[in-house]
Parts: C-alpha cells; structure tokens; sequence
C-alpha cells in the first residue's frame, strides 16, 4: 500500500482530476476529488515531480456527490459521481479561465452569453466504436481503459442508445458461443478487431466489423444482428498498425453502405467514413446558435469553410442567396453535393481542397460575400484565413470550435485582422465528458 495524505485539492484538470500538493511539494492527481475539498488520498505511480492519488475520503466535501451512474472502468466519462449542474459549472469556469487571459482589448467576461446544457443528459450518442479481442479464451466487446491498451468489456453504456447496448452485447454472446466456437476454430482467434455502430434508437442502424482478414464465418456475427434490427451491415478489412479503426475499402454484407439522418429538417445520408456530430438534439443547437448570431440576410452570399458534409450550409441556404462551402476531403463534399441534391437545394457551391488555398480562389471570383461560418477541427484555423476574410470584406464571422484552446490561439490573429469578439457560448455537446463546444461572433471593427 502506498503512502496515505491528507490533501487540500486546490484546482481541477481538464481530465476532470482534482490537483493538490504534498508538503512537500508534490503535484498529485486525484479522480474523484474536486477543488476545495479535504481529501485523504493514497499515492501510486510516483514520480520526480507527480503522483496519482487513489481517493480514499472525503473529508470537508464542497461538491454534492449523486450515485455514479456508471461502474465501467474505461475512463471515457469524467463526471459520474456529481450533477450535472456541478459538471456544467467546473467546463464553464474552465473554458472562462482559458478566456479571461486574452488580453484584455480581445475579451470581456460580458461577452460571454451563457452555457447551453442538455435537457437529458443521456443516451445521446449516434456513433460507437468497440474494440475486440479474446482475453483468457473469452471474447471482450468494450473500450479501452483510459491511457492503456486494456480492453473493459462493457455491457451498459449510459451514454450509448439502447440498441448499441443491445447490438454490442449481442455480438459478444455470438462470439463467445459454442456454435461461433465450433464453426470458426482457433484460427479466427484475432480476427476480429472493432467493431462501428451508427444510428439511432428510431432511426437507421448500420454496423461495420473491422477485421485483420476477412473469414467465412462473418456471416454469423452479420446474422445477429440482422436478427436484432440491423439490416446494414458492412465489412471493413484493416491489417495495419496504429489507431486507425477503418481500412481503405468497404464491403456491404447486407442493406446497404450508407444511412439516412435528420437534422435541421434536412435529410442527410452519411457512410461510415462521413464525419456528423455524435449528438444530434446539442448540434442542432450548436448550429441553430451560430446561424443565428451570424444574422443571415436574404440578399447575403456566405461562406461555409471546413464544412464537412454540408450540414450548416445547407441550412443557412434556405436563409440566404448562395452559400459557398470548402471542405478538404474529397468524400464528405460528394455527400456534401448528394445531400443538396436530396432536398432539392440548389443555391450551394461545394469546393474540395484545403480552405487557405480555396478561399482566396472564391474570394477571386468577384462575388459579393458579406458573412463566413468557420468550424475547423481541433487544430483550429490555418493561418491566414482570417487575413482573406479581412481583405474579403466579411463583416460578420460565427467561429464555431470543438478546442476552445486553438480557438483562443486564433483570437490573436482575427484582431490582428481587424475583428473583435461580440459573443461567445458554450454548448454541452459531449456531456460527462470533458469536452466543450463554443461559438464566437466576430464582426469588423468600424
């Protein structure tokens, strides 16, 4: 057992660990506790500069703790023992904190307009993925344990819809059954190596089983889950090292390779490569916010940069002349120019290329762009966008960000250009997570 201290815990990190010090000096990591709380902790993976704390009690509490709602051990949700009210005040006074040390002239505390919470914080996930692999002569279906490669099987997700739970479950019954056993042999032993849902409890469902090869025997784990509502199902073979979960290439076993989402009153149909927010009720939020702020007019022509599928330019369409859209992957601006076409959206230009070469190509063109949408992903904007918005004469930018910190980064370089920040909200997307989506208005200074 290792050393047991009594701990003031004086801040919290943005993995949702509270931070404290030993006397003698000693940052220490501690799950579990939260700022300004006493805490007795037992250290582990000591370091020269850092230990873990296992959080053995609470003693002089400040944070209301609820029953957590999940026993797995993966670490994928930060907040389970603790409200939601407390959860929404710890990323609010964080993503504050990264704002408040802007230089004074680029951010005031009354710009920020307000975090925007989940009503049920629960069950929102459109997209899972599950890692496989058979452990002491059993198959695990489930994820791995925070900064390791340790599969936790799991069997209850409560932020997974219902039929993920099912469909994941299913699967790992098949896998571990004598039939499966017995028709497969030792040989399929690590074959299988992921497993992709996406979908939702009302809508269509589509599954991919990643393998190192593919093998006869697929058609049983297809069948399950035919046999559970999942009529599309897909094969993806992936040999290589890494992270990476998709291979190159898709294989449809039964139904189809794609599927249909709503959002926005617009129909979207996305393959297991196309990138859609995975909560579809904080999204519409999200988007619907920054449209707003960004203030469309009928006569505006309005640019879309990193706009993914189309799923925001598609909607500020039917608020505004022409919207032009620039996207680097190739695939997302086919289903880009597929889903204008799916409802009957004619008044969108879709260009594929990275947007610090496209945008002054349309900026060239001499057409008439008043207003722009920015949503890059976490690396946040390349540099000169800003500049070419400027000389454009883009009056008015909603800068939508999934990293508040490249955001912050990228606040320098739009007051360099002559922008200033109006607004700036938060939105929940990923709640008992760590994670945080914001959108500034940014309009010229006069």
């Amino acid at each position: 057992m290792g050393e047991v201290l009594q701990l003031m815990v004086k801040d919290l990190t943005e993995e949702g660990e509270g931070i404290a010090y030993s006397p003698s000096g000693l940052k220490v990591f501690i799950r579990g506790a939260y700022p300004n709380e006493v805490v007795k902790a037992e250290l582990y993976d000591v370091k020269e500069k850092y230990a873990q704390g296992r959080l053995q009690q609470v003693v002089e509490q400040t944070v209301p703790r609820c029953t957590p709602f999940c026993t797995n051990q993966c670490g994928s949700c930060s907040y389970t023992n603790i409200g939601y009210e407390s959860e929404i005040s710890f990323k609010e006074k964080k993503l504050l904190d990264l704002y408040e040390n802007l230089p004074v002239n680029l951010f005031e505390k009354k710009m920020y307009q307000g975090f925007v919470g989940m009503d049920n914080p629960f069950r929102y996930r459109n997209k899972a993925i599950y890692a496989v692999e058979k452990i002491n002569d059993e198959y695990q279906v489930g994820l791995y344990r925070r900064n390791s490669h340790d599969i936790i099987s799991v069997n209850e997700c409560a932020v997974e819809p219902e039929w993920i739970n099912i469909a994941r479950n299913s699967l790992r019954n098949t896998l571990n059954s004598e039939s499966f056993r017995r028709e497969t042999g030792e040989e399929n032993d690590r074959t299988l190596r992921y497993v992709f849902f996406r979908g939702t409890d009302d809508g269509e469902k589509l599954a991919v089983l990643v393998v190192y090869r593919k093998f006869r025997e697929i058609e049983i784990l297809m069948n399950t889950l035919n046999s559970i509502g999942i009529r599309n199902v897909l094969v993806s073979v992936n040999d290589c090292s890494g992270n990476r979960i998709l291979g190159d290439s898709m294989e449809v076993l039964s139904g189809s390779d794609c599927i249909s989402a709503e959002l926005l009153n617009l129909k979207f149909v996305v393959n297991p490569y196309s990138f859609l927010q995975i909560n579809t009720e904080q999204t519409e939020k999200l988007y619907t916010l920054a449209v707003d702020l960004l203030e469309p007019e009928t006569d505006d022509e309005i640019l879309d940069l990193y706009c993914g599928i189309g799923t925001i330019s598609l909607y500020l369409a039917g608020k505004c002349r022409m919207v032009y859209g620039v996207e680097c992957v190739k695939e997302a601006i086919d289903n880009a120019n597929s889903n204008a076409k799916a409802n009957g959206i004619s008044n969108v230009d879709f260009r594929v290329g990275l947007v610090e070469k496209v945008l002054p190509e349309i900026i060239s063109e001499g057409h008439r762009l008043t207003k722009a949408v920015l949503d890059p992903a976490r690396k946040g904007c390349a540099p000169g966008v800003f500049k070419a918005l400027s000389s454009a004469g883009i009056d008015r930018i909603a800068y939508i960000s999934c990293n508040p910190k490249t955001q912050c980064r990228d606040m320098a370089e739009a007051s360099a250009c002559g922008y200033k920040i109006d607004k700036l909200i938060a939105v929940d997307m990923f709640p008992h997570t760590l994670h945080v989506e914001t959108v500034v208005l940014l309009s010229m200074v006069k």
